[in-house]
């Protein structure tokens, strides 16, 4: 009796043995996880949760890709203000003069004591006014467009800004009001 059930159905002629073989193979591979083994565990659960996995793990990439070019954007963008600011100072002209200079910069009206050629350099648009560091500085208005590419928000003064954001008024067509005029 130590014939297993496998044998004793081949010796009595009910399976053959390629059969049996076969049957045995079978068993192994499914136990191992052979072919059709994995076929079984693709339709499962397993399958589902590896398949989430991998689109958790792609949406956080796309996540840490947008991430990093939105700190790389600021780093430029704090770098490109630093670079207008140094180029403001480092091409600032002095003026501590006697004569006010009056200007609009947001909504209210500011003013700079300049010299009397500095005034006149000021109305005809060949100085600007730039505020930095909490002061406003004269620059050469040659540096305007450098200066607002980087940081538009540092140009608090251009003659041309003045001229162009003045509203015409038909008004007063006929009374043009002179760029020398002190208020």
């Amino acid at each position: 009796m130590s014939d297993s059930l496998r044998d004793q159905l081949v010796k009595s002629g009910l399976a053959r043995e390629q059969d049996a073989r076969r049957a045995t193979t079978e068993k192994r591979q499914k136990r191992r996880g052979g072919k059709k083994g994995r076929q079984k565990a693709a339709d499962g659960p397993e399958d589902e949760a590896a398949r989430l996995a991998a689109q958790r793990e792609a949406d956080k990439r796309a996540r840490d890709r947008t991430l990093n070019r939105r700190r790389e954007e600021e780093r430029r963008r704090q770098a490109d203000e630093h670079a207008a600011r140094e180029m403001v100072i480092a091409r600032e002209v002095p003026h501590d003069g006697e004569v006010p200079f009056n200007f609009q910069h947001g909504e209210r009206v500011r003013k700079i004591q300049v010299s009397e050629a500095q005034r006149r350099e000021l109305a005809a648009g060949r100085l600007a006014i730039a505020r930095t560091r909490g002061r406003y500085r004269l620059i050469p208005a040659e540096i305007v467009d450098r200066v607002r590419a980087r940081a538009p928000f540092l140009i608090a003064w251009t003659a041309a800004d003045a001229a162009a954001g003045e509203p015409e008024d038909p008004a007063y067509a006929d009374f043009p009001i002179p760029d020398d005029l002190m208020w």
